[in-house]
């Protein structure tokens, strides 16, 4: 017997038009009072040739440290766990969140998946998260507690890595933003913007990694400088770099 090979595409944070079907909101975050319910909507465009049957789960994802027991099914419901697409069509799926008494975020993963067409055997998955935080009750507190870089003899082409550490010590995602700045002195030599990151979930750390251009020969100060929810954290390493282009600290 032939075996079957089953194949998973998982994508993240994107427009979500790679699995054959679009799902909007690709991310979705809500934020609503205590005891309250919010009610929406999932739109999702069927983008074969072909009729497929689409299923439905929630996955619990990453929850506050006080909602750590807390189900999906306790506070997300979806109308639809399966239903049949046409070629092309377009639906519309409901959704209720439930605030509950609940304190800080919780979050979800949904996954739309089905059979992919005149393929037997392959399994084609589109997955998006929902974020919930329960306004009034949020905490925010982030730290950088690791900065370091490469030695830059093996990346002059591409650029040295910069590694940081990021603990968010708060109960809510954090997306952080910011800056990577190399000074000499007062001067700087060298400013680099850090775009919006992947989310470091509450309770965690999240490691990253940034890559700038070697200068020349010289002492230099690095700095990153990070933000999110209008709340700043920086942190500094001096290095220096010798004639053969190494660094030391």
């Amino acid at each position: 017997m032939k075996k079957l090979i089953f194949l998973t595409l998982l994508f993240f944070f994107s427009s979500n038009l790679y699995a054959g079907i679009s799902v909007f909101p690709a991310r979705n975050e809500i934020h609503i009072d205590n005891d309250s319910i919010h009610d929406g909507k999932y739109v999702v465009v069927n983008d074969n040739d072909d009729t497929i049957v689409l299923s439905i789960t929630c996955e619990k994802w990453y929850n506050s440290q006080e909602n750590a027991d807390i189900q999906v099914g306790d506070w997300l419901s979806i109308s639809n766990k399966q239903l049949v697409l046409a070629p092309h069509e377009r639906v519309e799926i409901d959704y209720k969140v439930y605030s509950k008494s609940y304190t800080g975020s919780l979050s979800a993963m949904l996954s739309f998946s089905y059979n992919a067409p005149k393929m037997t055997g392959i399994n084609l998955m589109t997955s998006v998260p929902v974020y919930l935080t329960i306004k009034g009750t949020e905490k925010v507190a982030f730290e950088i507690t690791n900065l370091s870089m490469a030695n830059p003899r093996m990346f002059k082409e591409e650029g040295i890595p910069v590694t940081f550490t990021v603990k968010n010590n708060g109960n809510l995602p954090v997306r952080l933003q910011g800056s990577l700045t190399i000074k000499k002195g007062k001067k700087t030599i060298s400013e680099k913007p850090i775009g919006e990151q992947s989310p470091v979930y509450a309770g965690l750390d999240r490691i990253f990694v940034e890559k700038f251009q070697p200068p020349q020969a010289g002492k230099y100060v690095l700095s990153i400088s990070l933000n999110a929810f209008n709340i700043s954290v920086e942190k500094s390493i001096q290095f220096r770099v010798n004639k053969f282009g190494e660094i030391s600290f």
